[in-house]
């Protein structure tokens, strides 16, 4: 962003030189414009929320203001304001450090904040009526004498200048800005600054490591022996104890485990939580039971949810965990879907309270109590995060102070855990570990059972920079065991302005690193890992929650309905609706609203979204992600001009309006599982876009060519330079829209579908430009149709995931260069020859998948091949009938699944080599085969060793048997 001289007078009040922030731009060797440097970019985001958001928009709207020759009142006013902010951004960062203060400073702080926004409202409004190519960098210094004389002329000065005097009347009310700071920043001493922290980056880790639990060691065996005991009727384990205690954590290190949960023909894991919908979770109950054995959902037939689960598991060995359990009639309510047979299945419940723990367990002996602790095994939980560089040593001059601390989290694994996350992040020094120490004083949870662990949060968030509390406050606007997909999250983070890009790191770039961050100080769970480990969705935990809820509310940074009494006169930046809603607030003031998130809306009529939309003006964020909805709500391109996240995934709007032009600030589209095929003309005024998701899975038993529906794009594409990821896109007839791919320089994410032969130059031409790109999936128009790539001399070297769907010649020589592939799909190729020659070399491959990619009768994998693959898919290989596995091969293999090769009646030759599978999954496989891998069978030596076996054999109406040839005697 440029900044005139002439305004420099604006930034006058930091007392830095200006050289240290500015560098100058000239023109025919005069000095015309100062252009803001990295380090002040990064001043202005890590200041307070609030204070950060008027001050970027400062930044953004100053170069427009200095060339309108608005009135003096209003320069001086903006001035004024800007000088304000500097001044107080320091006294918030302090105030935010959770130390205790009087009310008289709770109101000052409170006072800063209202005047803040105000101000930010403001520059908004400046915004909102202004033309967006006014900040449009490339275009603003040809432009401006236009732009200037338009705006000029069409901009409401005088209600700017009106709204300036009174900010600055509400700055005066407050006193002298002088006497105001020193008071306040006397009463609270050295602010607890993290800007020189250190932060490395180990990989992230889960954050349930079974080499991580501590303690409970007695507790453990009990519960293990109980679960594996030989006892046939159904029984019910309960592990009851405080919050923070470590229940899921004990019982998850054991539940995963393959030793017991091979012993099961299928298995579910469900979080309760305190106000939870029981028809909701027998659903997610018996999709998770269905999805544990691959099988589809059961066919609707007139019964309810607690029915039909009930009928899916009779005659099933079934084990179950209950994760969170409240009270005594939500066990009365729950325990119906379970059939009481005589199979040896197993329901473990997690609970807070030890009289639901008498209630739920068969008998008192199937209770365990985690209670806290013992201090030995406090400290070894401790020092085990504290100095995971040391081995878990603890340095002699830190043991006084990490004593006191491990002291002050009362024995509590979540506390502890995430005390030792946050030091582990600090300089190994007494002095900073004591301040560290002495901040941990405030109570923020008025729950009693919680103070504890909110006391220990509250110390992991204080040692936040700002961008990363506002990261963490966000996960408060999902409900209770919500989990968020990763790539929506660090969308909604850009949106947002939490990241911003830095140097050669993306905005994007710079939200994942804060997300990996807040993992590794546990703070952020991970509910899925992705195949190459990366986390899936996240989600906190619900005594984290608690806690992120309370500092939200105290912060204002986000308001939940209707949980939350709101009153009309409230300043709300996020609205969260959720909580099975039937409207949409109504009699609060919503024209501050930031971001609104529709998550638990259950039916609303059209005309009520409609007006609720109307009342927002600032809006940047708008998430309908499963909203009741289908049709695309026209006030949000009539009102709603500054929106920058847009989503409707998961509703069934069928159409996408021309006047989606008008949100030309917009960054994320996503019409993901929506109804949506084609996108207007207009989409391509859209020069900010980053994000354009449009596809839709239609997959019932197997995935087949057509599950996968793109959209239809016209021309103009080209203009969307900023876009990231593109998918997916149904090329057709359009070969122009492959050549003009070319200038989309930035993609990291693309997708084609309905790609006819012949297109292979212009694709493989535009391909070459993308040297970001990691994620590339082609398919071809028809199954039969060949998918030509063409000879790339400069593939993107970045690739780490490709698929390639279609007939294909041979695979393109350029693969065998793709040292970052990570994972490549291979579907309905159809080659004469095996693909393993050309991929088996490639350093990083995790996982391949090949379906119907090979005509042959043999598949060879050679000695000291695919090193480092982990999951292997064979399916639907109708010639196929022997498989050779080299002894070196795949030394690190997990799961093989071999679906639907009825020639192949014998197990891999080599089988037995693979010594670190743990799962081998079979879909409609020929009868010879599965009868020679059970007990007693030809082939069983050949896979005793793996922990899971299961085979399903699909029937009619989607339906699938099932058999467990798991050898449970051998764990």
């Amino acid at each position: 962003m440029l900044i005139d001289v002439g305004n420099l007078r604006v930034l006058s009040s930091t007392h830095v030189p200006i050289g240290v922030y500015l560098s100058k731009i000239t023109i025919n060797g005069q000095l015309v414009w100062w252009s803001l440097k990295p380090q002040l970019k990064q001043l202005l985001i890590t200041q307070p929320v609030a204070i950060s958001g008027a001050l970027l928009l400062i930044e953004i709207i100053t170069p427009i203001l200095s060339k309108l020759s608005l009135q003096e009142d209003v320069e001086d006013g903006i001035a004024s304001m800007t000088r304000w902010l500097n001044s107080m951004k320091g006294y918030m960062e302090d105030q935010s450090s959770g130390v205790e203060r009087g009310k008289w400073l709770e109101n000052k702080v409170e006072q800063v904040r209202d005047i803040a926004y105000d101000i930010e409202d403001v520059l908004d409004e400046f915004v909102l009526h202004s033309p967006p190519y006014m900040f449009h960098n490339r275009q603003f210094i040809r432009q401006i004498h236009t732009v200037a004389h338009t705006v000029y002329h069409g901009f409401p000065i005088r209600g700017i200048s009106e709204k300036i005097a009174r900010i600055k009347t509400s700055i005066d009310d407050m006193g002298s800005q002088h006497a105001f700071l020193s008071t306040g920043l006397s009463s609270l001493g050295p602010s607890s600054s993290s800007t020189n922290r250190i932060r490395p980056h180990p990989p992230v880790s889960p954050l349930l490591l079974d080499d991580e639990i501590v303690g409970y060691e007695k507790e453990k065996k009990i519960f293990t022996d109980q679960l594996v005991d030989g006892e046939k009727r159904l029984v019910t384990l309960a592990v009851a104890g405080p919050a923070g205690s470590g229940k899921t954590a004990f019982v998850k290190n054991i539940f995963c485990k393959r030793g017991i949960m091979g012993r099961f023909d299928c298995h579910a894991w469900v979080n309760v939580s305190q106000h939870f919908e029981a028809e909701e979770l027998f659903v997610n109950m018996l999709k998770q039971f269905c999805y544990s054995r691959k099988e589809s959902y059961p066919i609707d037939d007139g019964t309810n949810t607690q029915t039909k689960l009930h009928k899916y598991l009779t005659g099933k060995r079934f084990i179950v965990v209950l994760d969170d359990i409240w009270s005594q009639n939500h066990w009365d309510v729950i325990k119906g879907g379970f059939p009481d047979a005589i199979r040896g299945s197993r329901i473990i419940v997690t609970t807070r309270l030890s009289n639901v723990a008498s209630v739920c367990a068969s008998s008192i002996r199937h209770v365990r109590i985690l209670s806290c602790l013992e201090w030995l095994q406090a400290l070894t939980l401790f020092y085990r995060k504290a100095f995971p560089d040391n081995d878990g040593q603890c340095p002699p001059d830190l043991k006084g102070c990490s004593e006191r601390i491990v002291k002050r989290c009362e024995g509590l694994p979540l506390a502890i855990v995430a005390v030792g996350g946050a030091l582990a992040h600090k300089r190994k020094l007494p002095s900073v570990w004591e301040k560290f120490h002495d901040s941990l004083g405030c109570e923020i949870a008025s729950d009693p059972n919680l103070s504890a662990i909110s006391n220990a949060l509250l110390l992991g968030y204080m040692d936040l920079s700002t961008n990363l509390k506002s990261c963490f406050l966000y996960f408060s606007i999902f409900p209770e065991d919500y989990s968020v997909e990763r790539g929506r999250l660090i969308r909604l983070w850009v949106a947002e302005q939490f990241a911003v890009g830095i140097g050669m790191q993306t905005a994007e770039e710079v939200a994942e690193g804060y997300l990996d961050e807040l993992i590794q100080r546990n703070l952020v769970h991970v509910s899925n890992y992705d195949f190459d480990g990366k986390p899936r969705n996240c989600r906190v935990l619900n005594p984290v929650l608690n806690f992120v809820t309370h500092k939200c509310k105290y912060e204002n940074f986000a308001s939940n309905f209707p949980t939350e009494n709101t009153s009309r006169n409230q300043r709300i930046r996020r609205l969260s609706v959720r909580n099975d809603c039937t409207h949409l607030p109504q009699n609060i003031d919503l024209r501050g609203v930031r971001s609104m998130f529709l998550l638990s809306l259950i039916a609303t009529s059209t005309s009520n979204i409609e007006k609720v939309l109307r009342e927002l003006k600032f809006t940047r964020v708008l998430d309908f992600q499963g909203a009741p909805i289908t049709k695309f709500p026209k006030d949000i391109t009539t009102h709603l001009t500054l929106l920058r996240h847009l989503n409707f995934r998961g509703t069934k709007i069928k159409s996408i309006p021309s006047s989606i032009k008008k949100l030309s600030y917009l960054e994320t589209l996503d019409l993901k599982q929506t109804d949506v095929r084609e996108l207007p003309k207009e989409i391509c005024h859209l020069h900010n876009l980053r994000h354009l998701l449009a596809y839709k899975h239609n997959v019932e038993s197997y995935v087949v060519f057509d599950s996968v529906q793109g959209v239809k794009l016209h021309k103009g594409i080209r203009k969307l330079t900023e876009l990231q990821a593109l998918s997916l896109v149904k090329v057709g007839k359009k070969v122009k829209i492959l050549e003009e791919l070319k200038l989309l320089t930035k993609l990291k994410k693309l997708g084609l579908t309905g790609i006819r032969r012949g297109y292979g130059n212009e694709l493989s031409a535009s391909i070459e430009h993308m040297s970001d790109l990691a994620t590339l999936d082609l398919c071809s128009d028809t199954e039969e149709e060949f998918l030509e790539l063409g000879d790339m001399r400069n593939p993107p070297l970045k690739l780490q995931r490709l698929y390639l769907k279609g007939r294909l010649n041979q695979l393109p020589t350029w693969i065998s260069s793709l040292d970052n592939l990570l994972r490549i799909g291979l579907k309905w190729s159809k080659m004469q020859y095996s693909p393993l020659q050309a991929l088996q070399r490639l350093p990083h491959l995790i996982e391949l998948e090949l379906v119907d990619s090979y005509i042959g009768g043999e598949l060879i994998f050679e000695a000291s091949s695919f090193k480092k693959l982990k999951i292997l898919l064979i399916e639907d290989f109708a010639e196929l009938h022997t498989i050779v596995i080299r002894n070196g091969a795949m030394p690190d293999l997990k799961r093989i699944s071999l679906h639907k090769c009825p020639m192949v009646t014998i197990s891999p030759l080599g089988m037995n080599n693979l010594a670190k599978v743990e799962e081998l999954i079979l879909r409609d496989m020929a009868q010879e085969f599965i009868a020679r891998l059970r007990m007693n069978g030809e082939d069983r030596a050949m896979v005793a060793r793996i922990p899971l076996i299961n085979s399903f054999t699909s029937g009619h109406q989607h339906s699938w048997s099932f058999e467990n040839l798991s050898d449970s005697s051998s764990h």
